[in-house]
């Protein structure tokens, strides 16, 4: 049997990642497909028992568009590597002592999970507001992360154990709201700009209501589709 899960945006219009069609197709090729709430098909999802060493592909998925591929051990506790895309924003950021309304770039979040505990966080800058397998990454324009690498740095956060994928939501969140400093703001490499003070980069972006694509670095780590090579 196989088991297909889409969204469907035309039907459903700004509304679509509410519901899921999901399609039976069984032995015989007969299709049966309904439309289901998204949230309980995530927690059915997030449930679900299989063996120890598979991973289990989850797809794309609404709000954030998850993509990765999970396992639950005999205790359930979940490993595996999972994306989410951050759609630009507008938000406040904390700068030493100071705090700044700056425009964020669309930000891809990349999980390493291994028994519920986020053993690192990779992030990457993407263009636009559209984003596919093809679409290239980006080195991360601000501080908190490093350039080469693309690994978060936490400081002293304490981030929650992972128990389903909702919880991703949370690390999202406090990453965004986690103070910055010029460590590991890199000049020329964080953006294009040669500028020195990550503060002055601030300075710059507050008075701008959407992020200036052009100022991102490549980062020379492919596209969206080739973090998954290794995997």
């Amino acid at each position: 049997m196989q088991i297909k899960a889409t969204w469907d945006n035309k039907r459903f219009g700004g509304d679509y990642y509410r519901a899921v069609r999901v399609e039976l197709i069984d032995d015989s090729g007969i299709h049966t497909a309904k439309y289901v709430d998204a949230e309980h098909f995530l927690n059915a999802l997030n449930g679900a028992k299989v063996k120890e060493d598979n991973f289990c592909r989850i797809g794309k998925l609404p709000q954030h568009y998850y993509d990765g591929a999970i396992k639950r051990d005999s205790e359930m506790a979940i490993s595996g590597k999972i994306q989410m895309i951050v759609p630009p924003a507008k938000t406040v950021v904390q700068f030493e002592n100071t705090r700044y309304e700056i425009p964020f770039p669309a930000l891809l979040f990349f999980y390493s999970i291994q028994k519920g505990k986020v053993m690192n966080t990779k992030i990457y800058a993407l263009k636009g507001g559209q984003w596919n397998e093809k679409s290239v990454l980006y080195n991360y324009p601000y501080g908190n992360v490093n350039t080469s690498s693309h690994i978060v740095c936490w400081g002293t956060n304490v981030l929650p154990e992972i128990t389903d994928l909702q919880k991703l939501d949370v690390i999202c969140s406090m990453f965004y709201t986690s103070p910055c400093n010029n460590d590991l703001y890199t000049a020329g490499k964080s953006t294009v700009w040669k500028i020195e003070n990550l503060r002055n980069v601030f300075e710059q972006l507050k008075k701008r209501q959407n992020f200036p694509d052009e100022i991102l670095v490549n980062s020379g780590k492919g596209t969206v589709g080739s973090l998954w090579k290794d995997f």
